[in-house]
């Protein structure tokens, strides 16, 4: 009686457990919420820079374009060069343009050039006040945490950071030309190679 029992019971369980692979391999039901693959469609590739169109196509900052002669800068002020420095920094004086009505919460507004051209732009502020900017500008970025953001793009970068400053946030907002990122390298390559032939 009792093998009769086992017996019944092992074949009864072997029963659930076929049913149960059956099922699982037959096609789905209707019902189900499954959606199977596409069988030969290729992935979407990603783009090379995601999230740098917007840093690319201004390809500078509001109003001036890297590459442009300072002639097209007015109200500008030359700084003190530092030593060994290849660009020459301009601080902008003037009242137009975004960052110009924005002088008193964005008081640090840095212009460099590279043989006349411009190359690179530094903007120093309030972050209350320079980032929601630098997020119309450039798009949402790429975040590194919650204070640091990035564009990458084929022909410019720019580079955004937070710290604390007293009892509020400061805001950085960095924007370099590639090209003329390259150019400076090589020259400042030349340079040491003169110097270290001397």
């Amino acid at each position: 009686m009792l093998l009769i029992f086992r017996a019944s019971l092992v074949t009864t369980m072997g029963l659930a457990l076929l049913g149960g692979l059956l099922t699982g391999c037959s096609s789905p039901s209707p019902a189900t919420s499954e959606v199977p693959a596409t069988v030969g469609t290729p992935p979407t590739p990603t783009p090379q820079f995601p999230f740098g169109s917007q840093v690319d196509s201004l390809n500078g900052i509001a109003g001036h374009t890297f590459g442009e002669p300072l002639s097209a800068f007015p109200k500008m002020r030359l700084l003190p060069p530092t030593s060994g420095e290849l660009t020459r920094t301009y601080s902008y004086e003037g009242k137009e343009g975004w960052f110009g009505k924005h002088q008193a919460q964005v008081s640090t507004q840095l212009y460099y050039f590279l043989n006349g051209k411009f190359c690179r732009f530094l903007a120093i502020g309030n972050s209350t006040v320079l980032r929601p900017e630098v997020t119309y500008l450039f798009g949402p970025g790429q975040a590194e945490g919650k204070y640091r953001l990035f564009w990458e793009g084929s022909r410019a970068r720019a580079a955004y950071v937070e710290q604390a400053r007293g009892f509020g946030m400061e805001g950085r907002l960095d924007v370099l030309s590639k090209a003329f990122e390259a150019e400076q390298a090589a020259q400042e390559k030349a340079r040491l190679k003169a110097e270290n032939m001397q």
